[in-house]
Order: C-alpha cells, then sequence, then structure tokens
C-alpha cells in the first residue's frame, strides 16, 4: 500500500513539472521581446521626464530666497537682454546726490551678491554717493568639468581675437544695466569685476571705449579658452584709469607682470594703471573687506569725476551750547 502510494505521488509530481514548462515556452514564444519590468521602470536621457540639473538656476533662486528673508527683495530687479530675463541687484546712492553707478560683474560659478568680493563692495559704495547694479553672469564651466590651460601665442605683437564664453549674451546684460541706470538720471559709470567677470568687464571696454570712466580688476582671472597673456593684451586697448588689485601668489606673478607690461604699452592713456598686490590686505582676516572697499573707494575718488555733494552740512543753535546771561 506504501508503494503505490508512493508511486502515485510521483506520477502526479512528473505530470505538474510537464505542465508548468510547456506554459512557461508558450509564454516565452508569444512576448519574446518583452522587456523586463526593471528595464520598463529605468529612466532614459531620452525618456522626456529626465530632469537636467540647473546649479545657477538653483543658485539664483537661493540667492532670492536669501535677500527676501533678510527683508531686502526690493534690491531684486529683473532685467531683459536679446529676449531673456537675468538677475541684477540693484541699491541707489545714499545721499543726496550720486556720482555716478558701479556696474558689477561676478566670478564664474557666483552670484551677483557672492561675499568674497562683490557684496562688500555693492553694499558699501551706495555710502559713498555710487549706486551699484550687480548682474548675473552665466556659468562658463560646470563645477565637475576640468579646467584647460591656454598657452600664449607664439607671436605675443599680435592683440587677442578670441571671444569670451557668452561673451555676446553677457554685453548685451551689461548694456541693458547701463540703459536700466540711464533711465534714473545716472551718467558716469564705472566697470567692476571680480574673477572671470573682470575679463568680461576688460573686454567690454575694448569693444564699447567710451561706455565707461573708470575699470576696477579685482582678482581677475582668464576664462577657460583664452590664456593669461591672451586677457593681459586687452589692457592694452583701454585707454581708462584701471584699478588691478590682486592676489600676488605662485603661478600669478606672471600673470600680473603681462597687465603691467600691456598697461605701459598702451598709446592712449587717458588714466593711470594702477596694480596693487593684496596680499598685505588679505593677512589682515575681516578687515580685509573693508580694506578692499577702501581701494576701490580711494581709486574712484582720484580717477572719476567727483561732484560736489549737495547736501549741506548741519546748523546749530548757539543756544543749545551756551548758557544765557544771568540777571543780576
Amino acid at each position: 500500500m506504501n508503494k503505490f502510494t508512493a508511486l502515485r505521488h510521483a506520477i502526479i509530481a512528473l505530470l505538474s513539472l510537464s505542465t508548468t514548462s510547456s506554459l512557461l515556452a508558450e509564454e516565452s514564444q508569444a512576448t519574446p521581446n518583452a522587456p523586463s519590468t526593471q528595464q520598463q521602470n529605468t529612466p532614459t536621457q531620452n525618456n522626456k521626464d529626465y530632469i537636467i540639473p540647473k546649479p545657477q538656476a538653483s543658485r539664483i533662486d537661493a540667492l532670492k530666497t536669501s535677500l527676501t528673508i533678510r527683508r531686502l527683495d526690493h534690491q531684486i530687479q529683473t532685467l531683459e537682454a536679446d529676449g531673456a530675463p537675468f538677475l541684477a541687484l540693484y541699491r541707489q546712492s545714499l545721499t543726496s546726490s550720486t556720482q555716478g553707478c558701479v556696474i558689477m560683474l561676478h566670478s564664474d560659478n557666483e552670484h551677483p551678491d557672492w561675499p568674497d568680493a562683490i557684496a562688500p563692495l555693492r553694499n558699501a559704495m551706495p555710502e559713498y554717493s555710487w549706486c551699484t547694479l550687480s548682474i548675473e553672469v552665466p556659468d562658463i564651466i560646470k563645477r565637475a568639468e576640468p579646467v584647460k590651460m591656454a598657452t600664449p601665442p607664439a607671436d605675443n605683437t599680435q592683440p587677442p581675437t578670441a571671444e569670451l564664453p557668452n561673451q555676446t549674451m553677457v554685453f548685451a546684460r551689461i548694456q541693458a544695466a547701463i540703459n536700466n541706470a540711464q533711465t534714473q538720471d545716472v551718467d558716469q559709470f564705472v566697470f567692476l569685476g571680480y574673477g572671470t567677470g573682470a575679463s568680461y568687464a576688460l573686454s567690454f571696454l575694448v569693444a564699447n571705449p567710451n561706455a565707461g570712466d573708470a575699470l576696477a580688476l579685482i582678482d581677475i582671472e582668464a576664462p577657460k579658452n583664452l590664456s593669461d597673456y591672451e586677457v593681459a593684451q586687452k589692457i592694452r586697448q583701454v585707454s581708462l584709469p584701471i584699478l588691478d588689485y590682486y592676489v600676488n601668489k605662485t603661478g600669478n606673478d606672471q600673470f600680473a607682470l603681462w597687465r603691467k607690461q600691456a598697461a605701459n604699452q598702451r598709446t592712449d592713456r587717458n588714466g593711470e594703471f594702477i596694480q596693487i598686490d593684496a596680499l598685505p590686505d588679505r593677512v589682515n582676516g575681516k578687515n580685509s573687506k573693508q580694506l578692499l572697499v577702501q581701494r576701490v573707494r580711494g581709486f574712484l575718488k582720484q580717477n572719476t569725476a567727483q561732484i560736489n555733494q549737495r547736501k549741506s552740512l548741519p546748523g546749530a543753535k548757539k543756544g543749545l551750547f551756551y548758557e544765557s546771561p544771568i540777571n543780576n
């Protein structure tokens, strides 16, 4: 009886295995190219729902949020150049008269209120009768992308002809900023660039020599498609007063020497080229930003047209300070 039962169970198991194998074979033949569930749910770059990261847009949005939290959102302006909007931060002169406006350009992968140099100058210069307009400069390289160093041209006597990345867009934004400031009766403009933003400010004045009255270069850097030498040679074509404020460090001293030589080669010169090594100022720690402000303020005071301040000195009534004579 036990042998018969075991044999029956074995026959049933074999029949079940045969049926399952047949069903699996039929299913495989019916849908031979059907992708797996894992393959169907894997996103690809061709998928319309794929999200491309936009680090600059996120950076600008964070800046707007920060300014709003600090109740400074009234400084935010949205300007337009070539049909595309961009961010600008405007601060008017805090005195009763305005010397002019400082157009500011930040460095790559930064924003118009970057704390290293742009923010201190943007917030301090209005106290000295200058309005400030700091504009958004599009990113040149991604943060993880290596920077390729260009080599100087074989013939050092030829002026550079290569354009900066996004040059047309940046120049259009600068012009839009100028046009906006002119609507507020500003007629004197100074350009101030930090890092790669200094290369844009310099190049803009090469292309538009009558657009400004002075130029301040803070820690100037060459963009990835131009060599330090090529950027330095642009100074030969700018006749305006130039402040070259930089840190003399390893690998940067040759760049500074080229800038100085280019300035000495200027044939049309309407102002001095003042080169200052910022390293002694930087070692002062927290006071370094105030020293930067003083350097820029002093440069502008000596190299731009200064108007008489219309704010009169406060009057004083002598009765407030002298006792009335006592009647005897």
